[in-house]
């Protein structure tokens, strides 16, 4: 049996990793860079050391009884929740800084113009089911798309809004 070897240049020619081997690390290029990292506030000289602080200090949690109380806290051991976590983005365990992250992304966030007033959309949606685009497949619980063009074209942004997730104008 042959070896099988991945060549990612002809996979994606625009990536700058090249693997090490099929089980290699795909971005060891990408962490070689050290580039400043801004988190909660706090400025680190790199990714590392950022993941080391909050490292530390969810250990620290982590010997806090009350903490361990919390309903849906992992039954595992204190180095597994560590090793699985990637703090303060993710955790393992209940986020205790969930509240700080919500805080900077609203921070973030544009503020709006004015209050924000829409009419919910109200239209009678029965259409027949022998367009050919709905007898393409046989799904019999899909909704026949027709409705939906309708939805799209007679609402202004809301396309925008679907794929975006922001109703305002690109």
């Amino acid at each position: 049996m042959k070896d099988f070897k991945l060549d990612a240049g002809a996979i994606a020619p625009e990536l700058p990793v090249q693997p090490t081997a099929v089980t290699g690390d795909l971005f060891a290029n990408l962490r070689k860079e050290e580039k400043e990292v801004v988190c909660l506030g706090q400025t680190f000289p790199n990714d590392a050391a950022r993941r080391a602080h909050f490292t530390a200090l969810l250990a620290e949690k982590l010997k806090d009884p009350e903490f361990r109380k919390i309903e849906g806290f992992p039954i595992g051991k204190d180095e597994d929740i560590l090793a699985l976590s990637d703090p303060p983005y993710f955790c393992a365990c209940p986020n205790p800084w969930l509240g700080d992250i919500i805080k900077e992304w609203e921070a973030a966030k544009p503020k709006r113009k004015g209050k924000y007033e829409r009419e919910p959309f109200a239209a009678d949606v029965s259409e027949g089911k022998n367009d050919p685009i709905y007898n393409a497949h046989s799904y019999h619980t899909k909704v026949p798309h027709r409705p939906s063009c309708g939805t799209f074209s007679t609402t202004p942004n809301l396309a925008t809004l679907c794929l975006t997730g922001s109703a305002e104008p690109a």
